[in-house]
């Protein structure tokens, strides 16, 4: 060992404080210098403890990168995995095989011989890890290199607490963040309207939202099937975990198969790094596989084997891993016509099918509709910074005889081009307005019909004014607090 060399190695060390990568640049180039080494890499575990990553490394100097490769602190296969985990120096003389930490820092042919060094935290386990590279069969001086790995771990250990109290403070200010936004999407969530057919919407939500099992939701395209996942997902026990959606018919085979599985690193071409993928991310939550009936045959088997065994295999892996999440599935298709033609696995549909909701169209709720114009009415004058609009008496009987080939959505994309289209002093959008904009048949609809849905908007939009005060109501309307309960009964309103 030569004192004054380690000494002014000390002093290198010591003038970097402050900033891990260049305590670990400079520990990198000691440990070449005193040991004899060509080439040094210094790793270090990442916040969460769950991997590696190349902090620095000499003759290199480039050293930390954000996208560095990275090493699973997990498994014992690597020796700077196995160093981390026993806090004891070793050398290795016999390669067979380079392991993948030594070929993150080196491609030479030469390398004959390496030795990896424990970099020790001084408050619990193992920091990191130094790995040097020789071109001969050499133990080095390994007294010397633990000296220099000890101080640098101190120094690390400082600047680190540093950098993972700002990553700590960055983490919970998004952790709050998330909470807000959580809140107020929970809050903004709700099936609008009071027909027959919503009420029944809303009591199947409560029956499946405390469920465990698959559901499955049908109707047809528009109709709200992702914002109905969603509430059933808010209102049950799995509301603190994920919620994570995927469009089965918008991907590619191979990548349909790798977002919902994961895979590993090398399992393709791209495959740059281990992935979880949707199943496993979704831990304790809930993933919503829309448009299932577009999923590939060969992933329908693979998805069957997830909802009988609960575990998934990433594609590239010769391991299984247990999942826990809940799978709500949608489609717009007819599975049954789909199961006829073999498109569809009949034993897939009955895994998926143990819960189901159906969504009519909105042409089967147009009681619904004075509501869902006023809400996206509100809405869109909102956005586009105007004055709040009304309809005119034609432009009510346009929006409630239209079919809607798209159903809720296709009415919300209406209301947003009248509002745009609509001049910047009008106060209300008329039926001339509308008849630019609707491509389709309209329906005449019952003088009685029209009459109804009418006076159950006007209802309900009196008795909001005052807060469901139904005397107060009664009053304003200059109708008997009677007549109002009689309506709200028949309507089917609480």
């Amino acid at each position: 060992m030569n004192p004054p060399l380690l000494f002014a190695l000390f002093n290198r060390l010591r003038a970097n404080a402050g900033d891990y990568g260049a305590i670990s640049r400079a520990l990198a180039e000691a440990v070449c210098e005193i040991d004899g080494a060509t080439t040094t890499g210094v790793y270090l575990r990442d916040y969460a403890g769950e991997t590696l990553f190349l902090a620095g490394q000499f003759p290199n100097s480039s050293f930390p990168k954000e996208d560095a490769p990275r090493l699973s602190a997990e498994g014992w296969d690597d020796p700077v995995c196995y160093c981390l985990h026993t806090g004891n120096s070793a050398s290795f003389t016999r390669i067979s095989e380079l392991p993948e930490s030594v070929k993150l820092i080196s491609t030479s042919p030469d390398i004959r011989s390496y030795n990896v060094y424990p970099i020790p935290e001084l408050s619990s386990g193992g920091m990191g890890c130094v790995l040097a590279l020789y071109p001969t069969s050499s133990r080095g001086r390994q007294a010397a290199c633990q000296y220099l790995c000890l101080y640098a771990g101190a120094l690390l250990e400082l600047a680190l607490g540093r950098k993972q109290s700002g990553y700590a403070l960055q983490s919970l200010e998004k952790e709050i963040r998330q909470l807000k936004e959580d809140k107020s999407r929970r809050q903004n969530l709700t099936l609008v309207g009071n027909s027959p057919a919503t009420h029944s919407l809303r009591t199947a939500i409560s029956r499946v939202c405390s469920s465990n099992a698959p559901l499955l939701i049908t109707g047809e395209t528009g109709t709200g099937k992702n914002l109905l996942a969603r509430m059933v997902h808010d209102a049950g026990n799995r509301c603190g975990g994920p919620f994570l959606e995927i469009n089965c018919g918008a991907l590619t085979a191979s990548l349909l198969e790798s977002e919902l599985f994961g895979h590993v690193k090398g399992a393709f071409s791209g495959a740059v790094s281990n992935t979880k993928g949707l199943l496993r991310s979704a831990d304790g939550g809930t993933v919503f596989l829309d448009e299932i009936g577009e999923m590939p045959p060969q992933l329908q088997v693979a998805l069957l084997q997830v909802l009988q065994e609960h575990k998934v295999r990433p594609v590239g892996d010769t391991k299984f891993y247990p999942v826990n999440m809940r799978i709500i599935a949608a489609t717009n298709r007819d599975l049954n016509e789909a199961m006829n033609m073999e498109e569809f696995r009949r034993d897939l549909y009955h895994r998926l099918a143990v819960l189901k909701i159906h969504i009519p169209p909105l042409r089967e709720r147009r009681e619904d509709i004075p509501e869902l114009c006023s809400l996206f009415l509100e809405q869109c004058c909102r956005k586009s910074n105007r004055p709040r609009l009304n309809f005119s008496p034609e432009a009510h009987l346009m929006l409630l005889g239209y079919s809607y080939p798209g159903n809720i959505r296709e009415l919300e994309s209406i209301i947003e081009q009248a509002v745009n289209s609509a001049p910047i002093d009008c106060a209300e959008l008329d039926s001339e307005t509308l008849a630019s904009i609707i491509d389709g048949e309209l329906h005449c609809i019952s003088l009685a019909n029209f009459r109804e849905i009418q006076e159950r908007w006007f209802i309900q939009q009196a008795i909001k004014l005052y807060n469901g005060d139904i005397q107060a109501c009664s009053k304003a309307l200059d109708v008997h607090p009677r007549t109002i309960r009689r309506r709200l009964s028949s309507f089917n309103i609480d």
